[in-house]
């Protein structure tokens, strides 16, 4: 059962000598990243990479050279529309909206499959309650943006990707500025939706986090994947000395594999 799990939720991503220099400035150098697993996370300091890596992939931003195939197609012969029927980003920054409901927000994910006219399909509704229902916020559907709090926000910008129907989902610091019960309810929700069939692509710095979640980790450190395996490969102590580049890894409260 567990292979008819994989199988299902196979998603092909792989990233072929990326680099990424913007004014001559190296983000990203030489990465050959071949996703596979239920959820993949990069994992890294601050600055390592990581959003860089998740903007490729959603062709936020395009490299400098390599390649990028998106079950086996080339992302560059892949157009906006058509790609978000594919991949949804769940970014770690607050839009500034206002006068929006939390529907009307929700609505705005179905923007892919909506006619000429700018008119949402049959399923829309449907879709967009469902989504709703699945992060807890139904019931305040007609209340305004403007007062959610950055945790609700976040787990509003998950029921936006959800209303995109896609099979990858990239959650960019999930849980960056959140407490520690939304910090639970995005986790559960991604675990959740990971069960349910969707790929997870997640980047953090958090160590924990990674490890309760992930099933294949990428290391990052100055734009380069240092490591790379299955949690209790990878998430040992002098990998996480050497990434995280500490002298006193006992102080931080860390759990290696």
């Amino acid at each position: 059962m567990f292979w008819l799990k994989l199988w299902i939720i196979i998603l092909n991503v792989k990233l072929k000598n990326i680099t990424f220099k913007p004014n001559e400035k190296v983000v990203i150098k030489n990465a050959d990243i071949n996703i596979q697993f239920g959820i993949t996370t990069f994992l890294g300091q601050n600055g390592s990479g990581k959003t860089t890596l998740m903007k490729l992939i959603s062709k936020i931003i395009e490299p400098s050279s390599g390649e990028i195939y998106i079950d086996s197609k080339n992302i560059k012969n892949i157009n906006r529309n058509e790609l978000s029927k594919k991949i949804a980003y769940v970014s770690q920054d607050r839009e500034n909206l206002q006068g929006f409901t939390i529907y009307e927000y929700v609505e705005m994910g179905r923007f892919p499959y909506q006619n000429f006219l700018g008119i949402n399909d049959s399923d829309s509704k449907r879709i967009i309650e469902n989504s709703l229902k699945t992060v807890n916020l139904i019931n305040r559907k007609t209340e305004l943006v403007n007062n959610l709090s950055g945790g609700e926000m976040q787990i509003l910008r998950i029921a936006r990707a959800l209303v995109q129907d896609v099979d990858l989902i990239l959650f960019d610091e999930p849980t960056s500025n959140l407490d520690i019960k939304n910090t639970i309810v995005v986790k559960d929700l991604i675990f959740n939706l990971n069960k349910s069939g969707k790929k997870i692509i997640i980047s953090t710095h958090d160590i924990n986090f990674a490890k309760i979640l992930s099933d294949y980790i990428f290391m990052i450190k100055s734009g380069e994947i240092i490591y790379e395996g299955i949690v209790k490969n990878v998430l040992t102590k002098k990998n996480i000395i050497d990434c995280y580049e500490l002298n006193n890894f006992d102080d931080f409260g860390i759990t290696a594999s």
